[in-house]
């Protein structure tokens, strides 16, 4: 059976396989798939020169901890929204940039040091791009769930053991890891390419290779930096992002958002400093089944009021890459939050 024009069960057997270990050997994953190492490697070769996958990195728990993440909604001049979006993706503190329905144009995911760095963000660099004509903010407060942790669900449940269980221990995890200095050349360049070896890593950032493979298996194991292997969602099962705004009475935040995390077409919940408090993004296959979510959610949660809904109609940017039309990788923008914001 074939899924889409460029993917075949194997294929999505195989990029869900590295978005649950993203970094797995080709040994593992032929393992879990029943291919030999060399197949599973030319398969991802092939589909990572399509533009079809890739596996990127970037900054984990600690940015809620001690950093600022945001929702940002843009409204432009429709004649300029163009020329705004190649603005927005330039910059490395803007993870995302989403074209939506609704309300806004724009919808960005924004990750800076912190809340006077946002404000410059907001004043010095969007705000003087030729066609913006308002910006709102909303701050996270608590990411619940995001990207790194949905997959594809093409894994049986015996090939998904196999990968989670090449994953570290989580209880060798430190109480409240954060990165040094020396390590943020490592996470820009795993930016680039999730998967660089640790010779590769070494080589680009002038540490020795043990040095290289030290600070990046801390990096991972305590989650300061999570990998996350992407697909272009047009070429796969769940094309339509839907992104939901509800209100959750305080009491029962916490554990509404915990179990909407778990729901699978749920891709991200973020509780949020704004009039709602809870931000919800879900992939699903076909705009109508953006509405039966809804009615699942509402129906499963009646704690929830929803607020507002709406439709991405095109992804530019996701978590440091920027997308073609069609969704697929055309290079990346790593993620750079210690970089002062500045005008392209």
């Amino acid at each position: 059976m074939k899924f889409s024009a460029d993917l075949d069960e194997t294929d999505l057997a195989l990029v869900t396989a590295l978005q649950t270990a993203p970094r797995a050997s080709w040994a593992l994953v032929g393992r879990a798939l029943g291919i030999s190492p060399v197949t599973a490697a030319r398969r991802w070769e092939r589909l990572a020169e399509a533009r079809l996958a890739w596996v990127t990195a970037y900054g984990g728990g600690f940015i809620a901890r001690h950093h600022v993440e945001a929702f940002v909604e843009v409204d432009c001049v429709p004649s300029r929204l163009s020329s705004v979006v190649a603005g927005l993706v330039e910059q490395p503190q803007v993870a995302s940039v989403e074209h939506t329905s609704g309300q806004q144009d724009l919808l960005l995911t924004v990750l800076v040091s912190d809340l006077a760095a946002l404000s410059r963000l907001l004043t010095d660099v969007i705000g003087r791009l030729d066609g913006v004509l308002a910006t709102r903010s909303q701050i996270v407060t608590e990411l619940l769930t995001e990207g790194s942790r949905w997959d594809l669900r093409a894994l049986d449940r015996h090939q998904r053991q196999v990968m989670l269980d090449s994953r570290d221990d989580p209880a060798a995890q430190e109480p409240d890891p954060t990165p040094a200095p020396e390590d943020i050349p490592l996470m820009l360049a795993l930016g680039h390419d999730g998967r660089l070896g640790y010779q590769e890593l070494a080589q680009r950032t002038g540490m020795s290779e043990s040095t290289a493979r030290r600070r990046t298996s801390r990096l991972l194991r305590t989650g300061v930096l999570v990998p996350r292997c992407e697909i272009a969602h047009s070429r796969s099962n769940y094309p339509v992002f839907v992104t939901y705004r509800m209100n959750v009475p305080s009491a029962a935040l916490a554990r509404v958002g915990s179990a909407l995390s778990g729901v699978p077409a749920v891709r991200m919940c973020a509780s949020i400093s704004s009039a709602h408090n809870l931000v919800v993004n879900g992939w699903v296959r076909s705009v109508p089944d953006s509405r039966r979510l809804e009615e699942y959610l509402v129906e499963r949660f009646p704690e929830i009021t929803l607020v507002d809904r709406s439709l991405t109609l095109a992804n530019f940017k996701r978590m440091g890459w920027i997308l073609d039309d069609e969704g697929r990788a055309v290079r990346p923008v790593p993620i750079d939050l210690w970089r002062a914001p500045a005008s392209v």
